[in-house]
């Protein structure tokens, strides 16, 4: 476990070198934040939006852009498809260790850089801004942490699996935009999935997507307990399998087109 460490740290060290660019990112996202509460915060006073009062949404917002950073803005691939293009990717997968925890391992390095220097600075302007929601019951938090650590994890798979198709195409870059395209859209970040229209409320709700933002934020605002994390352990297991089988596929596939 020493080696999938210190690759998680030498990743976290990487990104401390771009902490006065990746200011202008956080600016960015406070501005969208705060634009997104705004409207949410007016659509809610003019009709019913059921649990979700303006108050409540304002905090749903601010909760869900500061997950961004840790379940969502995560590098194309984990990098997987700029290695397959260099040839880099031969020299990975010769290691003495498991490819798929390799890169997983590498990637929480800058999720945990994220979590300090992105999600916490963002999180306090908004607690400035609107407040912080406390939840009452104590139970709450350690469902909390379960459900955040599982939006980080399957937000980590879907981008392996991404990474995981240069193997098959010379070109991922499609991938890559329809997942942010579906993880924006029935993630429940833009809008709580209760609120979208049926079917569409159905669907979204058992696909992977609603781990990353829906059931973490539900929890969070104590709308939801134990029972929203069923489908992000399901799918967490599920992402599992299918990137582990997908990696065994890609080392009898692997086809350098560089180096």
């Amino acid at each position: 476990m020493s080696a999938y460490v210190l690759l998680a740290r030498k990743a976290f060290r990487r990104n401390l070198q771009y902490r006065a660019a990746h200011m202008a990112n956080n600016l960015g996202s406070m501005i969208f934040g705060l634009i997104y509460i705004a409207i949410w915060q007016a659509a809610a006073r003019g009709g019913d939006a059921g649990p979700y009062d303006a108050q409540t949404l304002a905090w749903w917002v601010a909760f869900n852009q500061v997950m961004l950073w840790v379940a969502v803005f995560l590098p194309h691939g984990l990098g997987i498809p700029e290695a397959v293009r260099t040839g880099a990717v031969s020299l990975e997968m010769l290691r003495p260790l498991d490819y798929h925890l390799l890169v997983i391992s590498r990637e929480l390095g800058t999720v945990w850089y994220n979590l300090w220097f992105r999600t916490l600075p963002l999180a306090l302007v908004f607690a400035l801004a609107i407040g912080v929601y406390v939840p009452q019951n104590p139970a709450t938090y350690p469902l909390l942490v379960c459900g955040i650590v599982l939006a980080v994890y399957i937000g980590l798979c879907q981008q392996y699996l991404v990474g995981i198709s240069a193997f098959w195409t010379v070109e991922s870059r499609w991938a890559w935009q329809l997942t942010n395209t579906l993880q924006i859209v029935l993630s429940g970040f833009m809008v709580p999935i209760d609120l979208l229209p049926a079917p569409f409320n159905h669907v979204a709700r058992v696909l992977p997507f609603a781990p990353l933002h829906h059931d973490p934020a539900s929890i969070y605002l104590e709308l939801a307990g134990a029972e929203a994390l069923l489908w992000p352990f399901f799918w967490a297991v599920a992402l599992t399998l299918i990137c582990r089988y997908l990696t065994a596929k890609a080392r009898r596939k692997l086809e350098v087109q560089g180096g």
